[in-house]
């Protein structure tokens, strides 16, 4: 792969994460300031599932590539050993889900100042 390639393709997976991330924050600024916890948590549930960085196994391969938490799904549980046959698929999609999520989340957090 092409230097540039790689470039673009990263640039277009953090726009996308930024994109989401702002999304989020502009919804929660509607949300209950008692709630505003579990609403973050529905919010970057909501917006990351079905994300085109989620769902097809050509982007969630540059998710894999890209993301800062491509070991999320390792790290929370997501690909345990004993829920995949050895002859089974990769897990492309759950995986790139969960670092999806993660990276949404923290830029989140640096949108509303929390790192």
């Amino acid at each position: 792969m092409c230097r540039q390639q790689a470039k673009r393709e990263n640039d277009d997976y953090w726009a996308a994460v930024t994109d989401v991330a702002d999304n989020v924050v502009a919804d929660l600024k509607d949300a209950d300031e008692d709630d505003q916890d579990e609403c973050l948590s529905h919010l970057i549930a909501e917006k990351c599932d079905q994300h085109e960085y989620v769902i097809g196994n050509d982007l969630c391969i540059h998710t894999l590539r890209y993301s800062n938490n491509a070991c999320a799904g390792f790290l929370d549980g997501t690909f345990a050993a004993n829920q995949y046959a050895r002859n089974a698929e990769f897990p492309f999609t759950d995986l790139a889900a969960d670092a999806f999520e993660a990276d949404v989340t923290d830029k989140v957090r640096q949108l509303l100042g929390d790192e």
